[in-house]
């Protein structure tokens, strides 16, 4: 089967959208399935591309988004040469509602190619956690409704997790009840033994144990909330809280940090964790906290949980689908950096019950979060789709509004 992925987020970007679009990709690729990928390009990096796993990728030309300089806008991503992608493929899968999603959906539509959407991301949470600002406000409300109604136009739509999928359900929908396909993580490159640096040693930590996020440096992530718990623990308690990604909240988290003598003492700023070195930073970890209100699901989470972390997570949106309270990790309010304080320190005061958390975080991704299992799901999806191309569907709907 040939396969089309439209995505506005794919690495190099740092995000789950992208870390979830690149594993599914060789997933399937390594299953002897063809994946074509239409992105955004960037300075440096070739147009079109095929990878040593075999996967192909077309970057189309883009501008960094104003104020978010990490993520790209494509200008012409509904050329030709995608045009001619679409044509090649038996299914086109979207993964953003952005200018390339909308240029994948669209195009799916004008050569009869059944299209398949996946609800990633939950963009009316994020605007939830934004500050004040009208313009802002009305641009994700509108952005957001786009996203539900391009799922709900196309053959099929998914969602990481049921919470997310009852977002995305109604009533009269092209696409039915939507499905819930969890993500998953590659177990072989995530495990409580993967290789890679030193990185106590890489960042003088010496024996403290390391507390470590990874993620977008957003609002809606909770990264300075995750400062406001770091403040809450005791001095006495050892510990470096490594703090890895990029975004807009940067600015802020380092002037926070070097404002309070304690952070300075306890914080390290990584930037962006190199993908072949982040299973390592993950498993010589003995904490992972996520502290995020608007997330469908975790990639960050599941990775950390296949390498047999010990994790500390939201119990609001995916997250509390994801880890179990008290069985596979811990949950806490987001929202309540006292909260989360107390359950970082009782990790780390335990390390009996931190192992015994972190060896059933693995046995639960073993058995629930395999990104070869997702892709097998996905690949049924796709063939159903197929089928009925033509047939149950009936005639192609217009382009949900923008």
């Amino acid at each position: 089967m040939r396969i089309a992925f439209f995505t506005d987020s794919f690495p190099p970007t740092h995000d789950g959208v992208a870390r979830e679009t690149d594993a599914l990709a060789r997933a399937l690729r390594q299953r002897g399935h063809p994946v074509h990928v239409v992105t955004v390009g960037r300075a440096g990096l070739s147009r079109d591309e095929v990878r040593n796993d075999g996967v192909t990728v077309r970057r189309v030309r883009s501008i960094a988004a104003p104020g978010y300089p990490q993520y790209r806008i494509a200008l012409s991503p509904g050329g030709a040469h995608t045009l001619a992608a679409v044509r090649r493929s038996d299914v086109v899968h979207v993964h953003t509602p952005g200018f390339v999603g909308l240029a994948g959906f669209l195009l799916a539509r004008g050569t009869g190619t059944p299209v398949l959407s996946t609800y990633h991301t939950d963009l009316a949470g994020i605007l939830g956690t934004m500050p004040a600002d009208r313009g802002r406000a009305a641009f994700y409300r509108r952005w957001a409704r786009f996203a539900l109604d391009l799922c709900r136009a196309s053959d099929a739509a998914t969602a990481p997790t049921a919470r997310a999928a009852a977002a995305l359900a109604a009533p009269k929908s092209r696409a039915g009840a939507p499905e819930v396909v969890p993500n998953g993580v590659e177990l072989d490159r995530f495990g409580p033994a993967a290789p890679g640096p030193d990185w106590p040693a890489r960042l003088g930590s010496g024996r403290r144990p390391l507390v470590t996020y990874l993620g977008r440096l957003t609002r809606d992530k909770g990264v300075l909330t995750l400062l406001d718990a770091t403040e809450r623990l005791p001095p006495e308690v050892a510990m470096d809280l490594v703090i890895g990604g990029e975004g807009p909240q940067a600015g802020a988290l380092r002037e926070r940090i070097d404002g309070s003598p304690l952070l300075s003492r306890r914080v390290r700023l990584v930037g962006p964790v190199d993908e072949e070195e982040k299973p390592a930073l993950l498993a010589q970890s003995a904490v992972f906290v996520l502290p995020s209100t608007a997330d469908t699901s975790s990639v960050a989470v599941l990775e950390a949980m296949a390498c047999g972390t010990a994790v500390v997570a939201s119990r609001v949106g995916g997250p509390r689908e994801i880890v179990q309270d008290g069985e596979t990790g811990l949950t806490v309010d987001p929202r309540d950096p006292s909260e989360i304080a107390r359950a970082i320190g009782a990790l780390l005061g335990d390390p009996l019950r931190r192992a015994a958390l972190g060896r059933a975080a693995r046995n639960w991704a073993v058995a629930h979060a395999s990104v070869a299992a997702t892709a097998g799901r996905y690949l049924d999806l796709y063939a159903r789709i197929g089928a009925g191309r033509g047939g149950a569907n009936g005639p192609a709907p217009t382009a949900p509004a923008r």
